[in-house]
């Protein structure tokens, strides 16, 4: 940690200027500086955005639809799933992040998500690996 020489902020040793003031580690302020609150709105493009996925391999632009195809366990279970279907085929993704871990009790596990032209091919792949998961344990079907 270092302490900014100009409004005596602790900074974390990752930084290079102060995120309070924008003050160098070595003193010198900038004159340019502008806090978040003072930034206003990022400006994004017109394409929807999906937050917290992994979209390699699937296109995300106003053409393309996703939908939740089906709630994962865990993050592992989401990418081993996502990949598995594209083995298949079937273009689909994970969420990157569990926000039941990040945010703690919260009741949503990570997804898997594809296209919803794709939805019915999903869903029977997926059906298949829940009963072939279920006999390998011993459950009922």
């Amino acid at each position: 940690m270092w302490t900014c020489a100009t409004c005596k902020t602790q900074v974390g040793d990752e930084l290079d200027a102060c995120w309070n003031c924008g003050t160098s580690a070595e003193g010198v302020p900038d004159p340019g500086f502008v806090t978040a609150d003072d930034a206003g709105p990022i400006e994004l493009d017109d394409d929807p955005v999906v937050p917290a996925l992994a979209t390699e391999g699937l296109e995300t632009g106003p053409m393309a639809e996703l939908v939740q195809c089906y709630q994962a366990l865990s993050l592992v279970e989401a990418k081993f799933l996502a990949d598995q279907l594209r083995g298949e085929g079937i273009p689909a993704t994970a969420d990157a992040a569990d926000m039941q871990d990040t945010l703690g009790g919260w009741t949503g596990n990570p997804h898997v998500y594809c296209r919803a032209e794709d939805l019915p091919r999903a869903r029977d792949w997926l059906n298949a690996y829940e009963r072939d998961r279920r006999a390998e344990h011993g459950q009922p079907g």
